[in-house]
């Protein structure tokens, strides 16, 4: 499979933990290359794409958070919203449904990060249709 490995963290909604959490990374020398957070009334999930998934992965979980590793794919498309919407639609009309996405740019490029249901039939219908996944990145 051509998809990337993200790592979620829960949080609780106290100051001072997205923090703790940074300067844990930060200590080690892990770089966040791509982060989403969301948040619920109790909780939130810190998403991550790290230098190093499992040495953060590891890191955290030694610092008492509940940290999952799950697969995205990675969509790098041309930095406009023409692409986004094109890349989206791609998906959307291949029978996919998207549960949650984020997005950066990286060297000019938007590199769509998104978790579909089902991560099989959305790496298929994107490569079918001349999607670039990407695997990683340096």
């Amino acid at each position: 499979m051509k998809t990337i490995k993200q790592i979620s963290i829960f949080l609780e909604n106290q100051r001072g933990k997205l923090s703790d959490i940074l300067t844990a990374l930060k200590d080690e020398n892990i770089e966040i290359q791509a982060a989403s957070v969301a948040d619920t009334i109790d909780y939130g999930i810190l998403r991550l794409i790290t230098s190093n998934q499992v040495k953060a992965s590891e890191l955290l979980s030694a610092k008492g958070h509940l940290v999952i590793i799950n697969e995205v794919l990675a969509i790098e498309v041309e930095s406009d919203t023409a692409a986004f919407a094109n890349a989206i639609d791609v998906l959307t009309s291949g029978g996919c449904t998207i549960n949650y996405l984020y997005t950066f740019h990286k060297a000019g490029k938007l590199v769509l990060i998104i978790r579909p249901s089902n991560l099989e039939k959305a790496e298929k219908v994107a490569l079918s249709n001349g999607l670039n996944l990407i695997r990683g990145w340096e």
